[in-house]
């Protein structure tokens, strides 16, 4: 069994990492619609932090996690 989750990173007012993880992506997702993800996260102030709003984002990743069950 396969699983893909979108780790994107941002910076909150402070300067400090974010990691916001999205679980269950889709297999044919592209680079430009998690960068318009994260720009719409930004834009429209979806997540705060103690320190404040999210203001620049700084990286994302595409995980893909295989997990295997072994035979007993």
């Amino acid at each position: 069994m396969i699983e893909r989750s979108a780790k994107m990173t941002f910076k909150d007012v402070s300067g400090k990492k974010v990691n916001l993880i999205v679980k269950d992506v889709k297999e044919d997702v592209l680079d430009a619609d998690i960068s318009a993800l994260m720009d719409s996260v930004l834009t429209n102030k979806l997540i705060k932090t103690e320190a404040g709003d999210l203001v620049e984002m700084v990286e994302a990743k595409v995980i893909n996690k295989e997990t295997t069950t072994v035979a007993l």
